[in-house]
């Protein structure tokens, strides 16, 4: 079990794990969030830092000292992090904040001079080492990355997870997997790499057209695949994949092989191999057991570019997977509204009703990420998550924000809405346009070939930052298709990523303004990339919402909008109307087509 609570039982494992550091001789030991795949979610063998510290949030790093231990985790979890992290004894690093250290800063100075910086080296990546090495150097800090210290302190550790791998069809995929090796080797012929090491989930699930549930949402499954141009190489556990998946695999000449044997088969690669590998996401671990001789090719995999642009076939297979889920939220917002005034919701049965809604579906596989569902206060922790300790009951007055999806074979939904409950304060109503414009900011953009994230992003915040407000998470994220709910490469943030956007790529929308204590505000819908236009000065793209769910208009400052802002509202509003009017009837429809009346 995870230690949630701020009680002394964080204290006591990091006693625990500081004597075994100084059994073997190591000053600082660091703990990502990651697994062997530097997967974002991971399953319950791999929450090493959430059973360490009691944070539970996605993203951090902790590192231990023999007197000291911190932890780093980004602005989407400064207010929960601060909450958990409380009477553990660990210090709190907002990473990227002015003043805060950045974690390899922050070990180089703590560890003596020739100390030893230890870590699982199956769960740091290659490119966060090398990082550390360059740090450490000056004071001559060793790394040591060949033992697992939880082992011998962890009891009970869940086991790896081994869940049933199953066939995503090529009615939903669009591609064969043939098809999609044919790409892959056309880009290693560009890169001139005789080899591919994929170690990431998403990308082994989307090339392989498998699907599976190793971890909590995220329909993957654990496996690393190497790809030549003669031979493909899944290493996976073979008896838990299905009899006809398994069957399109051999039909494929694709090779199975166990999943612990990935470190001996690079281990032994020809001395004349060229590897492509991603040094972002490839271990450390399996890094250490190339060969000298082989020849390293670091980039982006092709996997990831490929698997980002959604082909035709997905992209109309995602629209019905829209209708469906928005149909869902329709009769869930309606029912929402319904029963507020009666005083007997928390954020607790409202996730439930939601989650009852969504499964009525048969084509329903699971949330796409633990609904966040937060009232007042609890919506300016972004990633919060309810339970029955903490959840507020819902009043009649306020705002309420709700970030939810779902996973269907035909799609991944991530959609944000905030809701009026009753009364509302001047703020509240204020800071509610404010999103919604710079919302509207992003929707109506249009951007040449070639923009990057970071771009848009400045676009998005304008109506925020004009009167001194701002949001400290990105503004959008890649979307998988019946895959992960975070993709890359693409990206909108305030950081800099060198990753064009291009048509076929999805990305969220999704500003907020939180007011820590009072009350949160996100808007969020997901966005197709798409050609707009093409002249003499260029390719112009624009973004589609694919999203359809109303956004709730009773706490608008109609007077803060502009002409066009309304037009895009009451126009995306008919949208919605059009195409959910087929798939909601009776009072679902009525109040369905009452929320989407121009303004």
């Amino acid at each position: 079990m995870v230690n949630t609570s701020n009680s002394p039982e964080s204290t006591r494992e990091i006693n625990d794990l500081r004597r075994a550091m100084a059994k073997h001789g190591i000053d600082a030991w660091i703990i990502p969030s990651s697994d062997a795949h530097n997967s974002e979610y991971v399953a319950r063998h791999w929450e090493g830092r959430a059973w360490l510290s009691g944070f539970t949030g996605s993203a951090g790093t902790v590192v231990v000292t023999r007197d000291k231990a911190a932890l780093w985790t980004d602005g989407r979890y400064f207010i929960q992090a601060a909450e958990q992290l409380a009477g553990s004894g660990i210090t709190l690093m907002k990473d990227g904040q002015p003043g805060v250290p950045a974690m390899a800063d922050w070990v180089a100075k703590e560890v003596k001079k020739q100390g030893v910086v230890g870590f699982d080296g199956a769960v740091l990546t290659l490119g966060t080492t090398r990082n550390l090495e360059k740090k450490l150097a000056d004071k001559t800090i060793s790394l040591k990355g060949d033992n697992d210290l939880l082992k011998e302190i962890w009891a009970n550790r869940p086991e790896l997870p081994a869940e049933p791998v199953f066939l995503h069809d090529a009615f939903y995929a669009g591609k064969s997997l043939m098809d999609k090796v044919a790409e892959v080797r056309e880009a290693l012929t560009e890169r001139k790499a005789t080899e591919l090491l994929i170690t990431t989930l998403d990308d082994i699930a989307w090339l392989f057209n498998l699907r599976g549930s190793d971890i909590e949402c995220n329909p993957v499954f654990l496996a690393y695949a190497l790809i030549s141009q003669e031979s493909i190489t899944l290493f996976t556990n073979k008896s838990r994949i299905e009899t006809d998946a398994l069957t399109v695999l051999e039909s494929a000449g694709v090779k199975i092989a166990g999943y612990h044997e990935i470190p001996g088969r690079l281990s032994s690669l020809p001395d004349n191999t060229h590897l492509m590998l991603n040094p972002v996401s490839t271990s450390y671990k399996l890094a250490s057991v190339i060969p000298p001789s082989v020849a390293l090719i670091e980039d982006r995999l092709p996997t990831t570019d490929l698997k980002a642009i959604k082909n035709s076939t997905e992209i109309e297979r995602m629209k019905e997977c829209h209708r469906r889920d928005g149909a869902a939220m329709v009769r869930f917002i309606r029912w929402l509204e319904n029963n507020i005034p009666a005083g007997e919701l928390n954020e607790v049965n409202i996730d439930e009703q939601l989650l009852q809604f969504r499964s009525e579906s048969e084509y329903f596989r699971g949330v796409s990420f633990p609904s966040i569902v937060g009232y007042a206060g609890h919506g300016a922790i972004c990633h919060y998550r309810a339970d029955e300790e903490s959840a507020y009951k819902i009043e009649t007055k306020g705002l309420l924000l709700i970030d939810s999806g779902g996973q269907y074979p035909d799609g991944t939904t991530d959609i944000t809405r905030t809701f009026a409950c009753g009364e509302m304060t001047d703020e509240e109503m204020r800071d509610y346009t404010l999103v919604l414009k710079s919302h509207i900011a992003l929707a109506t953009a249009k951007f040449k070939e070639g923009t990057r994230g970071i771009q848009l992003d400045a676009i998005t915040r304008q109506p925020l930052w004009s009167q001194g407000i701002d949001f400290n998470h990105g503004t959008g994220h890649g979307v998988g298709y019946f895959l992960n709910v975070h993709e890359g490469p693409q990206s909108i943030s305030p950081r800099w990523f060198d990753v064009a956007l291009k048509p076929g790529m999805l990305i969220t929308d999704e500003p907020g303004i939180y007011r820590d204590n009072k009350h949160g505000i996100r808007l969020e819908n997901i966005m197709l990339i798409a050609e707009d236009m093409e002249n003499e000065f260029g390719k112009f793209f624009k973004l589609i919402p694919m999203t359809l769910v109303p956004f709730d208009t009773q706490p608008l400052v109609k007077e803060l909008m502009t002409d066009s802002e309304i037009q895009w509202l009451n126009s995306y509003h008919g949208t919605v109307r059009k195409e959910l009017s087929k798939s909601v009837q009776g009072e679902d429809l009525k109040w369905l087509e009452q929320a989407t009346q121009p303004i």
